[in-house]
């Protein structure tokens, strides 16, 4: 779970004043009335789907895309045949669910918000990070999640990335340093003991032979027989900033910058950069890796699969591109990606499976995580149509309430925009308070939102997506009052 491009966040930086105020209003909560269960999707219409195939269920052909030929990674021996296994998703505010035999489950006893990251073990066993706290799934098809270990500010400084080689040997990285847990009491490493001096970490991976990678904003750390040093990056061009390290199935290290894709190891003298092709001006961010050599990287609002063979990319146009949080890929070859607006499976080809926020209850809301055993469901459920609710809530000024103020509605309100804040969101709502203050949206799809208003001619971002993930289908839910007083 990464954030977005450093490239952008300086752009957002720029033209913050251009978009308007962006600061967030008090909200006062009303609880809402009756609630009504929801109904589980219907049973599936189709056979379970092949490699790469899957959904409501057949799988669709985008439009044309484009096909290079990398220059890298090299073919990697053949690999061992993989067996099917579930898939997890986090959603932000309700949990972790598992995908499996066609069934949606959500998880007990885990993290419900401030789910940073996901993780399935070398041992088979699934790995969630919360706010910091450490919680393992002992096996995929357990019910509920146990604690294993919990930071503090004091210990480990923030949790925002973590690598798990077993119960009693964590690394977590974060505004802190380095720190790794033995079972017992965490032991940390400051930032300038690493060489980060004052950079963010943004990065944690431990390859087969115990290295330990770190990427901080411009540079590459690595551990190596208990000492840290720097990688010289000199002959990698177009560096800018580093996104973060992951590790492959074959137990390779690579790092994602913004502007490229560096493979690490076997030595601190041996980086080199990675051809992946997506546009003449790359801005990588998320990135995932599978087994066979497979490698899935966005690339603005474009996703860039390599394989040995080929490299394809996913338009903007072509998938649920908005707002994506999270990216996966299973063994079978196949990319997950889980954003603000659903759920989308792509590949191997032009194979493509989505599912629309609201298609799937337990989905319904921001997906900020996912992960994949193997080579993931073989079969998976036929969707049911999307399941809606109305979302209303009161403007007020001094007390009062006030009328004929523009509201929008979308899962993420930009602050970078031409026209207004949910102009280019494809799930929009647009309308004016009444002359008692009131706003009101129906036929909302189930999901997370926030809203945008037009005061004295300035947009002001109010919730960036924290409404309405109580919305029940067919009911109305009250988000309350909004201040307008600065």
């Amino acid at each position: 779970m990464k954030h977005a491009p450093r490239s952008l966040a300086l752009l957002f930086g720029s033209f913050a004043v251009a978009c308007g105020e962006t600061t967030s209003p008090p909200i006062v909560a009303k609880p809402e009335a009756q609630e009504a269960k929801a109904a589980p999707p219907p049973a599936p219409e189709s056979p379970p789907a092949k490699a790469g195939g899957k959904g409501e269920a057949k799988a669709e052909a985008p439009p044309t895309t484009e096909v290079v030929a990398p220059s890298e990674p090299t073919p990697p021996p053949p690999a061992a045949p993989q067996v099917p296994g579930p898939a997890f998703f986090a959603v932000d505010k309700k949990g972790v669910v598992r995908l499996e035999q066609g069934e949606f489950t959500p998880l007990k006893d885990g993290p419900d918000k401030l789910i940073k990251n996901l993780h399935v073990a070398d041992d088979g066993t699934l790995w969630v990070l919360g706010f910091e706290t450490i919680y393992k799934l002992p096996k995929l098809d357990a019910d509920g999640f146990k604690e294993v270990a919990r930071g503090d500010f004091q210990e480990t400084g923030t949790i925002d990335d973590f690598f798990v080689i077993a119960d009693d040997d964590l690394w977590v990285a974060g505004f802190g340093g380095v720190s790794h847990w033995d079972g017992k009491a965490w032991t940390r490493e400051e930032k300038a003991a690493i060489g980060a001096g004052d950079d963010t970490i943004d990065g944690i991976a431990v390859d087969r032979d115990g290295k330990v990678w770190v990427a901080s904003s411009h540079r590459i750390h690595v551990k190596d027989k208990g000492a840290w040093s720097t990688l010289d990056l000199s002959k990698i061009k177009d560096q800018l900033f580093m996104e973060g390290v992951e590790r492959a199935a074959d137990g390779t290290v690579y790092a994602l910058a913004s502007a490229t894709l560096i493979k690490l190891g076997p030595g601190p003298v041996d980086a080199a950069a990675v051809k992946l092709g997506g546009g003449s001006i790359p801005s990588y961010s998320d990135l995932a890796l599978g087994a066979g050599g497979t490698i899935a990287a966005r690339n603005l609002f474009d996703l860039v699969i390599s394989t040995p063979t080929a490299t394809k990319v996913w338009r903007k146009k072509d998938y649920m591109s908005e707002g994506v949080r999270a990216l996966a890929v299973d063994a079978g070859g196949r990319v997950w990606v889980g954003g603000e607006i659903g759920v989308a499976i792509l590949g191997p080809g032009d194979a493509k499976v989505e599912w629309p926020s609201g298609s799937v209850p337990e989905l319904s809301g921001e997906v900020v995580g996912v992960a994949v055993a193997g080579a993931g469901p073989a079969e998976l459920p036929a969707t049911g149509p999307v399941q809606t609710g109305g979302l209303k809530g009161k403007l007020l000024r001094g007390g009062q309430p006030v009328a004929g103020v523009e509201v929008e509605l979308c899962p993420s309100p930009s602050m970078l925009f031409t026209k207004s804040p949910c102009a280019d969101s494809s799930v929009k709502f647009t309308g004016k308070t009444d002359d008692k203050g009131e706003w009101k949206f129906d036929a909302v799809p189930l999901g997370a939102y926030g809203i945008a208003l037009k005061s004295e001619g300035k947009w002001r971002i109010t919730m960036g997506s924290d409404l309405g993930v109580e919305m029940k289908p067919g009911q109305v839910f009250d988000v309350g009052s909004v201040s307008l007083d600065k």
